[in-house]
């Protein structure tokens, strides 16, 4: 979940003021309305991933932000509204997307130019793992047991931390950010995310060709991995198998050209203003472009099953760390 301050103004402008939304917030734990799994307080806004164990937590936030509102503008003389409104939450279904969330909210305060490296903050739950102390009220048993999953060891260290949820470089950060905020800012039904991190490429190829006899040409799915993570797996598929042209009837089309254009939507929930925004392209053509993909998908095998195989690579790239982890032997 997450909330910013009015107009893009201050929530917390001291770490005073933070922590006084931390007790706030440990108070609902106590009475059992929260469970805190990661957390990072930056200075307009907040993530937190959490559960309701009973059911209650939009009466937890409306306690936990009125009571600090009232607060910090006693503290520092102001007066009116000091959220933005209620705080936007989504459900969590997959545990892989669970397992990002926790990579993105760690990664927040880097982004944010607070911390040189994630676990450097001291306004979020990334220290507390990775140094070894930190809060009681954290809930941690379910991020240990990914980590030690995850790095194949009984005991959880900060070493294991690192193994399930590290981010690696600047490129990989950015890509982490805007894919999870596209993600949240999405209304569409959730789809199989779990399911697909775990499936072969033929069950992925099934998937897009059901997607495809479905689709309108309108509604945006929900996006399942990002486009650094689609790029590099096209750039691997072509240099391992080769370029590869595709019969359209009368056209000859290239056919990473069109897998590209056809996944950017398929698997990133872009939108055509988005996907012709990325190249030289009008949005109507690249609808057209995504119209062929969708139809030598269910009429071409062999493109389908490269398609399938670069979207396989895509979607692992972006989620399967601990997925990989659960399927080793």
């Amino acid at each position: 979940m997450i909330n910013r301050g009015l107009a893009k103004r201050a929530l917390f402008e001291s770490t005073d003021d933070a922590r006084f939304f931390l007790a706030r917030t440990v108070r609902q734990i106590r009475l059992g309305r929260l469970e805190v799994h990661a957390y990072c307080l930056l200075t307009t806004h907040f993530h937190l991933l959490v559960r309701s164990p009973i059911g209650e937590l939009s009466e937890a936030m409306r306690r936990i932000q009125n009571e600090h509102s009232r607060r910090f503008n006693r503290k520092h003389r102001r007066d009116g509204t000091l959220v933005r409104g209620r705080f936007f939450s989504k459900p969590v279904h997959s545990l892989e997307y669970r397992q990002t969330l926790v990579r993105y909210i760690d990664a927040n305060p880097v982004n944010a130019g607070l911390a040189r490296a994630i676990g450097q903050y001291e306004l979020g739950s990334a220290a507390t793992y990775l140094h070894g102390s930190g809060p009681r009220w954290l809930t941690r048993e379910w991020v240990e047991s990914e980590a030690c999953l995850a790095a194949g060891t009984e005991r959880f260290t900060p070493t294991a931390y690192r193994t399930a949820f590290a981010t690696n470089g600047e490129e990989e950060l950015a890509e982490l950010i805007e894919f999870v905020e596209k993600r949240s800012s999405q209304t569409a039904a959730e789809d199989a995310l779990a399911d697909l991190v775990m499936r072969a490429p033929r069950e992925v190829q099934a998937w897009m060709q059901r997607k495809a006899r479905l689709a309108d040409g309108h509604r945006v799915g929900l996006a399942v991995c990002g486009r650094l993570a689609l790029r590099r797996a096209l750039d691997e598929h072509l240099d391992a198998r080769g370029t590869w042209m595709v019969e359209d009837g009368l056209i000859t089309r290239r056919g990473a050209e069109l897998a590209w254009h056809g996944l950017l939507r398929d698997l990133c929930g872009c939108t055509w203003s988005e996907i012709a925004s990325l190249g030289t392209l009008s949005p109507g053509r690249a609808q057209r472009i995504g119209s062929a993909h969708r139809r030598l998908l269910l009429q071409d095998s062999t493109y389908a099953e490269r398609v399938a195989e670069v979207a396989h690579a895509a979607i692992g790239r972006r989620l399967a760390r601990l997925g990989a982890a659960r399927r080793k032997p």
